[in-house]
């Protein structure tokens, strides 16, 4: 996929020199507290991590399938500040994000999600993408409501490890 350019955004396919970034990103403590799969103990780890990622962009290189995970860069700065990634939930494609915390409050969630969710939902098909959030983060549900996502319903399910209410969103295409 070639990158994707937004106003202030420049998304892309990960590169094995991003993961000390990534290391950073994931350990901020909103990231280690909604996204805890995400965190890396080490730079090993976040290497190997990434590595897994960037070697899913060709097999299975469909999000039905594996992951298929963009980071995000701000196009002023140049720098790595989040990722939205895809991967294959309950035969349907799920889409995350984290945006890093100094980076929030700037419409970067909503312009990545929706960016995003038009470039890969047309390169692969797909009539819909899913997001599931814990129903009490108020902040991933307004970034969600913002980039065209409609709640559909809460429902109770393991998230990230615990068992919790979770709210589920659908974007159609």
């Amino acid at each position: 996929m070639r990158p994707i350019a937004t106003p202030f955004l420049l998304l892309r396919l990960f590169v094995p020199e991003d993961a000390p970034r990534i290391l950073a990103l994931n350990a901020e403590p909103s990231t280690s507290h909604w996204l805890p799969s995400h965190v890396y103990a080490d730079l090993d780890e976040a290497r190997a991590a990434l590595g897994y990622l960037i070697g899913c962009y060709t097999k299975p290189g469909h999000p039905a399938q594996g992951p298929y995970v963009l980071a995000v860069d701000e196009r002023a700065s140049g720098q790595l500040i989040g990722h939205v990634g895809f991967s294959p939930l309950d035969d349907e494609v799920e889409v995350s994000f984290a945006i890093a915390e100094a980076a929030r409050g700037q419409g970067y969630g909503v312009e990545a999600l929706v960016a995003a969710c038009d470039a890969v939902g047309a390169a692969y098909g797909l009539s819909s993408i899913l997001a599931l959030t814990a129903a009490i983060n108020r902040d991933s549900r307004r970034t969600l409501d913002g980039a065209g996502f409609v709640h559909e319903r809460d429902e109770a399910r393991t998230f990230q490890g615990t068992p919790q209410t979770v709210s589920r969103y659908r974007r159609p295409r």
